[in-house]
């Protein structure tokens, strides 16, 4: 059964979903950044230390007081290659942070309209690199569009034969840029957060393309780290989880798959109990 704040959220979130359009321009999309930071970014709090990174990789690294030495936490956040941004995900990212004990990068990467795909992949994989330089244990966490870019972030790693993360958690992923999965349309009524079934995002000029660095759908998953997937039951890219846990078990992967009953694309956005729960696993996982 779903919890008060949990029903508030959904309604929160589906007065959002009224105003979205598949088609943003890029004017709408800085409004929506500008006012994600202005509406969800938090302070810096006194167990964190920060400091802003501007070299080949670009984000925010957090330092926690007394975390776990040489284990890192790479965040990427979400939002369609668009509007997601840094401060707006400060909260789910120190959250995570505090529950594993280490420290973490928030990358900055390029989206759409600045720029167009490959640079959030060469973004992602410059925050990799600069962290497994200083860290032991990279772990690596994603959500939506995120999610994404942690797997095609390990996908490109594999292909060259380079030191892989830990472990990798992602939310709500979406494995094809193609809208055409069954949940794009069965789901449509019942995710309160994406329309589903659009055109594919503006970011990437080939959508179509069988490229796994695009829709991961087409990549190798042998010999991927310990990868946990979490999406709601309600979620337009429910078989987004459920076709990328099939390819990680024909794989070989050891790949726990989480559905969280009622709820929508990246609840853990919201605070919420479900949230904390969520949370939780995710970070009990990550250890």
């Amino acid at each position: 059964m779903l919890s008060n704040e949990a029903k508030e959220a959904i309604k929160i979130a589906k007065s959002i979903k009224t105003q979205q359009s598949d088609k943003l321009t890029p004017d709408q999309v800085c409004f929506l950044r500008n006012d994600a930071n202005q509406n969800n970014s938090v302070s810096i709090p006194d167990d964190i230390k920060m400091d802003e990174i501007n070299e080949n990789a670009k984000g925010e690294f957090y330092h926690l007081k007394n975390g776990i030495d040489r284990t890192v936490l790479l965040f990427i956040h979400g939002g369609a290659y668009m509007t997601g941004t840094v401060k707006s995900r400060r909260k789910l990212c120190f959250n995570l942070l505090r529950r594993l004990n280490c420290d973490g990068f928030s990358v900055d990467y390029r989206q759409w309209p600045e720029a167009k795909h490959p640079a959030a992949q060469e973004d992602v994989m410059a925050a990799y690199q600069y962290l497994a330089k200083r860290y032991k244990r990279v772990l690596v966490f994603g959500e939506s569009a995120g999610a994404t870019l942690a797997l095609t972030l390990t996908l490109e790693l594999k292909s060259e034969s380079r030191k892989l993360p830990a472990k990798i958690a992602v939310f709500s992923p979406v494995i094809t840029q193609i809208n055409t999965m069954p949940s794009e349309f069965l789901m449509q009524e019942r995710d309160p957060m994406l329309l589903g079934a659009g055109d594919p995002v503006p970011y990437f000029a080939e959508p179509y393309k069988n490229d796994p660095l695009i829709s991961p759908i087409f990549g190798d998953f042998t010999d991927f780290p310990p990868l946990m997937i979490n999406c709601g039951s309600e979620e337009v890219k429910y078989d987004d989880s459920k076709v990328l846990n099939y390819l990680c078990q024909k794989a070989g992967v050891d790949v726990t798959w989480t559905i969280w009953q009622d709820l929508f694309h990246v609840f853990v956005l919201f605070d919420m109990p479900e949230t904390k729960q969520a949370l939780n696993k995710i970070a009990e996982f990550l250890k």
